[in-house]
């Protein structure tokens, strides 16, 4: 049987070796130690993702197996059971249309101007003679405050914030700290959101109005939304928008000071800085691997699943598919192709993927001046051993003058 190795520091470095030849020898393989499938063309990913009869998004009971014995999880099962991406069928529609209204490309396109004013004074305040560490002062903070703004919560929160959903990620995926302590810091940073987010619903800030905190007290009071899924999905896109922007943020960073070439075309044409963090995505997928479970018994080219089964989608080798695009290592800010499937495809597309990549896209363009001539001081970049999220754990850079 052949198998692929799956940790250690060699894979955390680069896992995109160890992608590429499970691709090539196993395209839908099965883990021996986990009994997961892992599909990584690009072709079977969509598919699968298309797929909602066969293959649910309901991961609920797969993600509290994790929880060990003796344990209360009923915290976080509150929390996974209502939210938007652990629903399938009619109730995931429904909570999907009362949070994606404030996601779409048109809205996301009103809130340009304060995302430009949060970017903007944010960087103003920064001492850009020293070095900068670009994840802690730029890529952590820029997409907290303004996540938590088009919320509705006071963006001062979001230091607190950060930290409690880094708790939570560092037990939904992998890390190398043991499941007893993950869970724990886990249990108790989802009590510390449900505290805060029920406090905000029933204190809300003056500023609330407008806001998605708003719109869903309203379906709230009308009896449309449980408390329970207000709460769920509003701590669940707090800690999907610090986890995704973060890492595309970061990672945009990283590509184009490794890529002059590159860089350099976006400094003669910024209108390519859209196409530029699409490449971005598609290179350094801040998700790595999402996960579906069977829905029931099937075959899956010829490997057996049963009912309830993980599925193991690689978005980061479907981005790289040689079959879709061509030279597909090489970062290349003018590609035409195939949407990469970065935020998901079909009916779970991400619902925060137009706000991800406006933040991203106003950054970058307000950070190109400072770009030529910057270097990273710490490279080779360490990353952040969670194979399901691709983020650096240190990101600091020399600025030249400016």
């Amino acid at each position: 049987m052949v198998d692929y190795v799956l940790h250690g520091p060699n894979y955390v470095a680069d896992p995109y070796p160890t992608y590429r030849a499970m691709a090539e020898e196993s395209p839908v393989w099965l883990q021996p130690e986990t009994g997961h499938v892992y599909v990584s063309r690009y072709a079977d990913v969509k598919s699968v993702l298309m797929d909602t009869d066969n293959f649910s998004n309901n991961r609920v009971q797969d993600r509290l197996s994790r929880v060990p014995d003796g344990m209360p999880a009923q915290c976080l099962a509150s929390i996974l059971h209502d939210r938007l991406v652990m629903t399938d069928g009619p109730r995931h529609r429904l909570l999907r249309a009362k949070v994606s209204e404030t996601f779409t490309a048109a809205q996301v396109r009103t809130y340009t101007p304060k995302i430009r004013e949060v970017i903007g004074d944010h960087l103003d305040a920064i001492d850009w003679s020293e070095p900068v560490d670009c994840l802690n002062e730029i890529a952590l903070p820029i997409p907290s405050k303004i996540i938590l703004l088009v919320l509705g919560f006071p963006p001062a929160d979001f230091t607190r914030l950060r930290q409690w959903t880094s708790d939570f990620y560092s037990w939904l995926a992998s890390s190398p700290d043991s499941i007893e302590v993950r869970t724990k810091r886990a249990m108790d940073a989802t009590e510390h959101m449900r505290d805060y987010v029920t406090d905000r619903l029933r204190n809300p800030p003056a500023h609330a109005e407008g806001s998605l905190l708003h719109e869903l007290l309203a379906d709230e009071a009308a009896g449309e939304l449980t408390d329970d899924e207000v709460v769920a999905n509003l701590i669940g896109i707090v800690n999907a928008a610090h986890e995704t922007t973060t890492s595309l943020m970061a990672n945009s960073m990283i590509l184009l000071l490794q890529h002059p070439d590159q860089l350099q075309l976006l400094l003669e044409d910024p209108s390519l800085i859209p196409g530029a963090v699409a490449e971005v995505g598609r290179l350094e997928s801040p998700s790595q691997i999402i996960s579906r479970v069977a829905a029931r018994d099937l075959d899956l080219h010829g490997v057996s699943l049963r009912a309830g089964q993980l599925v193991a989608i690689n978005l980061a080798q479907a981005n790289r598919d040689p079959d879709v695009y061509a030279d597909p290592d090489r970062m290349d800010v003018t590609r035409d192709g195939p949407v990469p499937l970065t935020f998901g495809h079909g009916e779970h597309f991400c619902a925060g993927t137009a706000l991800a990549r406006r933040e991203t896209e106003e950054l970058i363009a307000m950070l190109l001046p400072r770009l030529p001539g910057a270097r990273i001081l710490n490279d080779p970049i360490e990353w952040r051993a969670t194979p399901a999220f691709r983020c650096p754990r240190e990101l600091l850079i020399q600025f030249s003058a400016h």
